[in-house]
């Protein structure tokens, strides 16, 4: 199989160049920003290149992921996708009983051995008697890929408009311009006498449009925004800095803006609005009643620590008393399948609502000022993810927790009055405090110890944003810390990334957990 010219060239690596909205993002039902909302987009992508739902599924799921599927909802959000729900629906949780009720059979088959990326799920999907192959790699974050179609390597990102063709080998871009119109993007792959072609547009095509001779598969934009602008206004935190002179959220409104072709009032309604969903998510957790999706835990604990803090019994005060709290409601709010924010993903979705508000508070804030806080938060986590991957799957919950207490600290520097260099140094310091936290969820649901580890990452951003307000800076600069952060991730063995073999889960205890949530998952697949 040999790739065109034009598509080697159609998608370099600055196509993958990130909105804050992929850092301050996405919105969704929990647990799992990977393995919940990214499977939920996968799903979505799959039905958009089959034309509609399929009437049969069959999902196949590999490594780690074979092993947690289940606790993180990871088949229903895939099926949800598929049958036409988005990533921030309730009905995620619900989306096989729902398929069920609609004719749509699902079967899972699981690959525990493989050494495929354990955040793919590969797809067959059956639709007008045409069995279709299909796979995506959730990526972290929510950020997708989808990777194959029809055994054909195809990168979609899902910000994409436009169209797959396969066919014959030997048609050039002319040839799709004079049926389609104009396109912004075009590549092929070869492979013998067949070819797939990918057409890209401004904007989807008509229904109804195709290619005689040429079998289609449609793309739409599933995300909301486009990449207008592939080179990027920055892309290190020295950089970021340096550019900012006295202004640094307007200059990140700046990279935004031209990142994805929108207006500055845009986008912090868009920032505002995610604001309003995390307030929300505390005030939820907070009522003590969230409904677990594995039970391990019983989705109390933020209540609990919230009311003591209220007694005036708190020995770490009011203010990161309360933000450790808010972080717990948070977290059991995802752990519930309710919506948040993942920020940077789901599993450290509780850092940095709960830090903001607390902080806010204390200080007497408005929404201008935490929308310049979380801006700020927002490119901290681009830059970083842009170079690391954000999934403990991947990286270990240095990746998860670890990049959420940096992007907080940078926010909370930002709220305190901090220099643009002041913002880079509190990420830093947050940032390699946490080098090396492992990924040991028991039993697989993002519960023990994913919940509570979020407090870390609230108070390490609290100590990291005043020592850097107070003056002191990182002596590894920010940029070589997320080296850094690279380095650990190569080094750390798979058993602390996720798969259910090292740290917490090795315990007796949480082998028990395990073999009880295991049970339970048979009866529920009964």
């Amino acid at each position: 199989m040999t790739h065109c010219t034009a598509c080697r060239a159609a998608r370099p690596q600055s196509a993958r160049l990130l909105s804050l909205f992929d850092s301050l993002g996405p919105i969704m039902s929990g647990p799992s920003s990977s393995h919940t909302a990214g499977m939920a987009r996968i799903g979505r992508m799959g039905r958009s290149l089959v034309g509609g739902t399929p009437e049969r599924i069959t999902l196949h799921f590999f490594g780690a992921l074979s092993h947690t599927y289940k606790g993180h909802a990871s088949d229903s959000a895939v099926v949800a996708g598929l049958i036409g729900e988005r990533e921030d629906s309730p009905n995620v949780r619900h989306a096989l009983r729902l398929a069920a009720e609609r004719g749509v059979e699902v079967e899972i088959r699981t690959h525990p051995d493989s050494g495929r990326n354990p955040n793919t799920v590969s797809m067959e999907l059956v639709r007008g008697g045409r069995t279709y192959a299909v796979a995506g790699v959730s990526v972290g974050g929510g950020e997708i890929e989808m990777t194959e179609l029809e055994g054909f390597p195809v990168c979609l990102r899902g910000n994409e408009d436009g169209a797959l063709f396969i066919g014959p080998d030997g048609l050039g871009r002319a040839v799709f311009e004079e049926r389609l119109g104009a396109l912004s993007g075009f590549s092929c792959v070869k492979d013998g006498e067949r070819a797939l072609y990918l057409c890209l547009a401004e904007k989807p095509f008509p229904e109804g449009m195709d290619m005689p001779g040429l079998e289609m598969f449609p793309v739409r934009n599933i995300l909301g925004n486009k990449l207008a602008d592939a080179e990027p206004l920055f892309s290190t935190l020295a950089a970021m800095a340096e550019m900012a002179g006295g202004d640094l959220p307007g200059l990140i409104e700046r990279y935004e803006a031209r990142r994805s072709g929108v207006d500055r009032d845009t986008i912090r309604a868009a920032v505002l609005g995610s604001w309003e969903i995390m307030k929300a998510s505390m005030t939820d957790g907070l009522a003590g009643k969230s409904d677990m999706l594995a039970g391990l835990v019983p989705g109390d604990a933020g209540f609990r620590l919230a009311r003591r803090v209220e007694s005036g019994q708190a020995l770490s005060g009011r203010t990161i008393g309360m933000a450790v709290a808010r972080a717990l409601a948070v977290m059991e709010n995802n752990g519930s399948m309710r919506c948040v924010v993942a920020a940077p993903t789901a599993g450290a979705c509780g850092v940095l609502p709960g830090a903001f508000l607390s902080a806010a508070e204390e200080r007497g804030l408005g929404d201008d000022a935490i929308v310049d806080g979380l801006l700020v938060a927002a490119a901290v986590g681009v830059l970083v993810a842009m170079r690391a991957p954000i999934s403990g799957a991947i990286g270990g919950c240095q990746s998860e927790i670890g990049v959420a207490s940096a992007m907080t600290a940078a926010g909370l520097a930002q709220l305190g009055g901090g220099t643009p260099e002041q913002v880079i140094h509190a990420a830093a310091i947050a940032l390699k405090n946490l080098l090396g936290l492992i990924c040991d969820p028991v039993a697989g649901p993002v519960e023990i110890p994913c919940i509570k580890r979020n407090a870390v990452g609230v108070s390490n951003a609290f100590a990291a944003a005043d020592m850097a307000l107070a003056g002191i800076a990182s002596r590894i600069p920010p940029d070589e810390v997320v080296d850094a952060l690279i380095n650990v991730q190569g080094l750390l063995h798979p058993d602390l990334r996720g798969n259910l073999r090292g740290g917490l889960a090795s315990t007796a205890t949480g082998r028990a957990l395990k073999d009880e949530w295991y049970a339970r998952m048979k009866r529920m697949q009964a």
